[in-house]
């Protein structure tokens, strides 16, 4: 059976260290990360991240020391590892940029909003 040595980080924070998960079949290398945050696969893991959770990247290696190689989200998976490693990390987009609407409101509604507290 083939396996991947998965790790998943957002920013500096590693939300899933280093761990070796079975390869079921052929799929996207994007498949795969989906079907690990759902334990359709590894499900003893209970890596839980949120599966609304965008993949900014995902690099392979060799060893875990050795240059990373970015790959398509729609690369398969099994022929991934063959050819460039079978550690897998998987970096999230941070959210730091996200930004909240803002409202509008005028000045006299922020006083009224004030006296109520």
């Amino acid at each position: 059976m083939l396996v991947a040595n998965v790790r998943i980080s957002k920013g500096s924070k590693t939300l899933h260290g280093w761990y070796i998960h079975p390869i079921p079949y052929e799929m996207s290398i994007k498949d795969f990360f989906d079907k690990l945050v759902t334990s359709e696969i590894s499900p003893e893991c209970n890596i839980s991240i949120n599966s609304l959770e965008i993949i900014d990247r995902i690099e392979l290696s060799q060893t875990l020391g050795a240059t990373a190689i970015q790959t398509s989200h729609s690369c398969g998976i099994i022929e991934l590892t063959k050819t460039f490693g079978v550690n897998i990390h998987y970096i999230l987009k941070p959210n730091d940029n996200i930004t909240s609407p803002v409202s509008c409101q005028n000045a006299f509604e922020m006083i009224m909003q004030k006296k109520q507290i």
